[in-house]
């Protein structure tokens, strides 16, 4: 539609309906034309298309969405170095194209690329959705989904949980309104949603979505999907202590990853293969395992996954008494990370007990102002109880019971909160 597309590009420019209009036609006039509403006559629209710079030719829409929906298909379906070869040749075809809905498909499908890169262009993909949300009440059902879920996944990179968790809520409701989105979309935010209950160690939730995912990913034969969700089911039996139910699905996801010759996943596997053995006090094994993660992890890993395997890694050469290693991938895990991420705070905290420095007043000082803040903010309700009872041991054997009374009540709440 014409007056779609010059409403959208009215508010594209920065431009009220009094500034387009004056000179061509009433206020009213062009806000019928932007509804739809009005019979136009050629003469206006074609004055209007001209001060906005735009041609008043419609183009056909289909070949164009159909290429759209291909390439976001490629990376919901993990083909990565197609949808990186398909990058050049969507920017080449979207050249000269005015149609709003394909433009704001366009934007939003960028910031997914963005999202899934090796090394997630962050400051890309909110570009692209700061450009599509302030044009969201133009969105169709389908679009508001996709802006909602990659909201989302911008938020989890950015380890602001809650908010990440709100955007797939919301992206799972709107689902359900939409008629022309395919089942492995929902299951792609089934997962989402569970990976971020992970991350706020919602332990029975994770589990959820989890398997309502897979029961999509596995009847689409998506099977590379399928191990991301095992490796869900993994943390989660993992967390519940159940240890052989978590080495069962880790372990397949790794069947499913060695086949498809996925390095990148076996290696986020293979790290929790090891937390596993280190909850089983298998020490040594755990090294074996976090050792192989790393170099599986090499071509694509993260930097908060590596820095986490990084952690894990010291944290096992610390208990086995070899400090020296531990010291080691202490400073190289914080040489990668800051205090924008989570797992600067458990480096930190392990390098103040490695170095012996536990009852250093800067430990405290770390613990009150730096890291139980942290994890309060993100909603990380587990490490803020783990840190904010470390912190009231310390105060009650110092006989400042006040201040422990304190910290071992926030530990307390936060618990209660844990689900």
């Amino acid at each position: 539609m014409v007056g779609q597309r010059i409403r959208y590009y009215r508010k594209t420019k920065g431009l009220t309906q009094e500034e387009l209009a004056q000179g061509i036609c009433s206020v009213s006039y062009l806000s019928k034309i932007e509804k739809g509403d009005a019979k136009s006559s050629e003469e206006v629209i074609n004055m209007l298309c001209e001060r906005l710079g735009i041609s008043p030719e419609e183009v056909d829409e289909s070949k164009i969405l159909e290429m759209l929906n291909e390439w976001n298909m490629m990376m919901v379906n993990r083909q990565f170095d197609e949808a990186e070869a398909t990058f050049q040749e969507v920017n080449e075809n979207m050249k000269g194209i005015s149609q709003p809905n394909l433009l704001l498909r366009y934007q939003l499908f960028k910031a997914r690329y963005y999202l899934v890169q090796s090394t997630p262009n962050l400051s890309l993909a909110k570009d692209e959705l700061n450009k599509v949300n302030e044009l969201f009440e133009q969105l169709p059902n389908d679009l508001k989904f996709y802006f909602y879920t990659f909201n989302g996944m911008y938020s989890n990179y950015i380890s602001r949980y809650q908010e990440a968790l709100d955007f797939f809520e919301k992206a799972d409701k709107q689902f359900n309104q939409t008629s022309n989105l395919s089942d492995i979309e929902a299951a792609t935010v089934y997962y989402f949603l569970g990976l971020t209950h992970n991350y706020l160690l919602h332990i029975s939730s994770v589990a959820n979505y989890a398997y309502k995912a897979i029961g999509i990913f596995d009847r689409e034969y998506c099977y590379s999907r399928s191990a991301d969700c095992q490796i869900l089911l993994g943390l989660s039996y993992r967390r519940a202590r159940n240890y052989e139910k978590a080495k069962y699905h880790l372990n397949l996801a790794l069947k499913y990853s060695t086949v498809f010759q996925d390095k990148y996943t076996s290696g986020v596997i293979l790290h929790n293969l090891g937390y596993v053995a280190a909850c089983q006090n298998q020490h040594y094994k755990a090294i074996d395992y976090l050792k192989q993660s790393l170099i599986y992890k090499e071509d694509r890993g993260t930097i908060h996954n590596t820095a986490g395997t990084l952690y894990l890694l010291a944290t096992e050469y610390y208990i086995v008494g070899e400090i020296k290693e531990a010291k080691e991938l202490i400073y190289q895990g914080l040489k990668i990370v800051n205090s924008n991420h989570e797992v600067y705070y458990h480096l930190k905290q392990l390098e103040f007990q490695v170095t012996g420095n536990e009852k250093d007043p800067e430990f405290t000082k770390f613990l009150s102002r730096d890291s139980i803040p942290f994890f309060k903010e993100k909603g990380i309700l587990e490490h803020e109880a783990t840190h904010s009872e470390l912190l009231a041991d310390i105060y009650f054997e110092q006989g400042q019971y006040k201040k422990a009374s304190l910290y071992y009540r926030i530990a307390n709440n936060a618990r209660k909160n844990i689900y």
